[in-house]
């Protein structure tokens, strides 16, 4: 594989020849010491990853990298910088200027792992590109199926409803294909994001069941459960390193790029008019209830319901599946980080709705059709399991569909308190 590219500015000769010793293994170099000429180079060879100082004669290095964006806003950009030059260093870090800065005397070893990880998030980011291109064509048959049945429906309305049985088993077919197509999708998701415990299904079917409690309507109620089945399709243009461990384990580049699927995903079904409303959902699931999230900064209710209601959903099953930190939390314990967070990042009065729906598990029938995860200390005779027990070595302990009597809970407990082990259990109610 060929060395990344690398464009070098310094105007003092002993710092650019410093640089090449230090970087001229890991990275093709192009070295200069006038910013001028280095932006007429760049303009015939935009490289991905440039490294200027800050302090130069013709040009400071803040405004060289303002023009670099310019030319090329998917490159990587970082500044040289010393002690009295740090309030304009932040200034342009602010202004996106800049991917990172390196005070001086910087150190080496670091200096060529961050240019190493600015250039794996680049590739990825132009891998996101591509795959965007391939899903929109893909979205747009997916429109094309939704066309034709908006032309069913209004030739349905012509005939003043005196329509066909062969037309209307026609817009039936297209209806199911609709569906069809949004479940092969979440399905290619979990997949990619090699996710079986049906993550976004769970998810999906508890946030509809909020929507309908808040009076929602029958179409409101199912695109609040399609954006739960898709709200994830961003992460298909992230690498699946990014996906196999806890996201409390990245680092703060890695973060940065894993919290981007949300946007990517509302860009991968924008084009797909019918599902407007499901990509707003989406787009807006990281708000937060206090304002300060992302991408608006909206508040209150003026944040989407749906993306409301999917914000506080995804957060607790993620945290109870040990996607959010190497250790699963416990259902307790994850409902407790929730409460929390009421009124600064989840809406309080849906949150209020959510725990006490999870608390009323196992003995409520009022949502006996959803898969729930419980403590194991929660277990009870009569419940079904949705998923296997699996042990920490991957061993299945009870197989999905057992219906839980006794000695089975007997049974685990005996194992957790020799192992110390804490079991994910997901059940639907007593049969």
């Amino acid at each position: 594989m060929s060395k990344p590219a690398l464009l070098v500015i310094d105007d003092e000769k002993e710092v650019l020849n410093a640089l090449n010793r230090a970087l001229r293994k890991e990275f093709e170099l192009f070295l200069f010491s006038d910013p001028i000429a280095a932006l007429e180079f760049y303009r015939d060879k935009p490289t991905p990853l440039v490294l200027s100082d800050m302090r130069m004669p013709t040009m400071d290095g803040a405004t060289l990298l303002g023009h670099i964006s310019e030319i090329n806003p998917s490159s990587k950009r970082f500044l040289l910088t010393g002690h009295a030059d740090i309030n304009l260093t932040v200034a342009a870090v602010n202004e996106g200027k800049i991917s990172h800065y390196f005070a001086k005397p910087w150190d080496n070893v670091e200096l060529i792992a961050e240019l190493k990880d600015a250039f794996t998030v680049y590739l990825s980011e132009l891998s996101t590109k591509k795959l965007l291109r391939v899903n929109k064509e893909k979205n747009a048959k997916l429109s094309l199926i939704n066309s034709s049945m908006e032309l069913e429906i209004n030739k349905s309305k012509k005939k003043l409803d005196l329509i066909s049985t062969k037309e209307a088993k026609s817009f039936a077919r297209l209806k199911k294909t609709f569906n069809t197509f949004v479940g092969i999708y979440a399905n290619s998701i979990a997949l990619h994001n090699e996710e079986y415990s049906q993550h976004n299904y769970r998810i999906a079917s508890h946030a509809r069941y909020i929507a309908e409690l808040q009076g929602c309507d029958k179409l409101t109620s199912y695109q609040v459960y399609i954006a739960g089945l898709l709200y994830e399709a961003g992460k298909i243009a992230l690498p699946q390193k990014l996906l196999r461990g806890p996201y409390d384990q990245l680092n703060h580049q890695e973060q940065s790029l894993f919290d981007s699927f949300y946007q990517t995903g509302a860009d991968l079904l924008s084009d797909v008019d019918e599902l407007s409303f499901v990509v707003e959902i989406i787009k807006h699931i990281p708000e937060r209830y206090d304002g300060s999230g992302l991408p608006e900064h909206l508040n209150a209710d003026d944040i989407p319901l749906g993306s409301r209601i999917l914000a506080l959903v995804t957060h607790f099953d993620n945290l109870v599946i040990g996607r959010q930190q190497l250790v699963p939390v416990s259902v307790t314990e994850a409902k407790e980080r929730l409460a929390k967070m009421a009124g600064s990042r989840f809406d309080p009065k849906l949150l209020s709705i959510y725990l006490d729906m999870l608390s009323a598990v196992p003995e409520s029938n009022a949502a006996s059709n959803l898969e729930f995860p419980i403590d194991l200390m929660q277990l009870c005779e009569g419940l079904i399991l949705t998923q296997d027990i699996v042990n920490s070595s991957s061993s299945v302990l009870l197989t999905k569909g057992t219906v839980i009597e006794q000695s089975h809970i007997d049974k685990l407990i005996e194992i957790s308190g020799e192992r110390d082990e804490q079991f994910s259990v997901f059940i639907q109610n007593r049969v």
